[in-house]
Parts: C-alpha cells; sequence; structure tokens
C-alpha cells in the first residue's frame, strides 16, 4: 500500500541546503561581494538583499558573461567549505532506503537548488546518494531563482509528468513560494524527518 504522501507522485524534489544536507559557506561575505561588483561595473551605488536579486539584475542587463563569471564566484565560495557539509541524517536516511517507505518503485529523485551544480554534485557525493538522484537543476540552469518555479517546471518538462505527480520538498519560505507558484504539493521537509523518526 502506498505511502498517503505519495500516492500518486512520479517525481520527488529536494532542496539542497537545509533539506538534505547542511552547507557553511560564507553567504553573507558572497552576497556584499557581488553587491560591490556591481556596483563597481555599472557606476552605481546598490545593496542586494539577496543573492538571486543580484543576479536577476545581471539577467535583466543582458550581461551573460558577467553572469557566468558570477557562477565562478558563487562555486568558488560554496565549495571553499565543502568539506565541513553536515548530513541531515534522516532525509539522507530515507533517500537510501526509499523502498522502506511505500512509495511507488518507479519513483525519481531530484534536486532543485540555488546552489551551483558542482555544489549540488559534491555535497551528493559526500551524504553517498549521488546514484538515488537522477536529475538536478543547480543555480546556472536557470535565469529565474527560487521563489520561481522556473527550475520544478524545468524538472517536470524532463520527466514528462503533470504538476500533481510531483512533490516537493524544502525548508525556506521560498521553496514554499516556488512549489505553489508551480501548482506542486510541497512540504517543510520537518514533515520528512518526522516521518523518518516515527519509522524508527
Amino acid at each position: 500500500m502506498t505511502n498517503n504522501l505519495f500516492r500518486g507522485k512520479k517525481v520527488i524534489i529536494f532542496d539542497l541546503d537545509g533539506t538534505i544536507v547542511k552547507l557553511f559557506a560564507p553567504w553573507h561575505a558572497l552576497k556584499e561581494l557581488l553587491s560591490q561588483r556591481y556596483s563597481k561595473r555599472h557606476e552605481e551605488n546598490c545593496e542586494f538583499k539577496s543573492i538571486s536579486a543580484c543576479l536577476s539584475k545581471v539577467v535583466k542587463n543582458g550581461d551573460e558573461l558577467e553572469l557566468l563569471e558570477n557562477f565562478e564566484i558563487i562555486r568558488k565560495y560554496e565549495l571553499e567549505n565543502i568539506k565541513k557539509t553536515e548530513l541531515i541524517e534522516e532525509v539522507v536516511y530515507f533517500i537510501k532506503n526509499i523502498e522502506k517507505f511505500k512509495v511507488e518503485s518507479d519513483i525519481v529523485l531530484t534536486v532543485f537548488s540555488l546552489n551551483t551544480r558542482r555544489t549540488i554534485m559534491e555535497s551528493l557525493d559526500i551524504a553517498g546518494i549521488s546514484d538515488k538522484v537522477a536529475f538536478i537543476i543547480g543555480r546556472e540552469d536557470v535565469r529565474k531563482w527560487k521563489p520561481d518555479p522556473e527550475g520544478i517546471f524545468r524538472i517536470k518538462e524532463n520527466f514528462n509528468v503533470s504538476t500533481e505527480q510531483m512533490i516537493f520538498f524544502g525548508d525556506m519560505d521560498k521553496d514554499m513560494e516556488a512549489g505553489k507558484a508551480a501548482g506542486v504539493d510541497f512540504f517543510f521537509i520537518d514533515r520528512l524527518i518526522k516521518m523518518v523518526e516515527e519509522s524508527k
């Protein structure tokens, strides 16, 4: 009998940081660096609220080369402390032992993250679950970032499923907003963690 949470689902989407693992990147320093870089390049003072806001402005300006340079800077900052990555044990356990949780045998696991692809892949390697994840959408793969649902729609298109056949787990309001905008069922990761804890 299929677990009610996953009944009718073909694709599970996970956020990465705060959902599967905990990364230790200097996010504030990175945001400041990108803001200063933008201000200097465009001779205007700006203080971006988030890394995504900074990148969105670069996209709006049509500066693809600068966007790619920004991705490289982000990747460097993310990987600086990658060996300090901590696992969210219950989620990793679920992914490694998914057959124990009464989900469809053909369900597909994916990651939709604001982190760069290399960071995602190295984090999955550290967690020992690279072989369990079939598809990832990282920072470089979209030009609109959470809470925009572009990444979810990319996953939907890749697997040719309906929004009703997808379920998304994350830890932030922007994850929830992206799920809601895409019309997919969203749950904070605490729900899955609790389910795993209760199963043991």
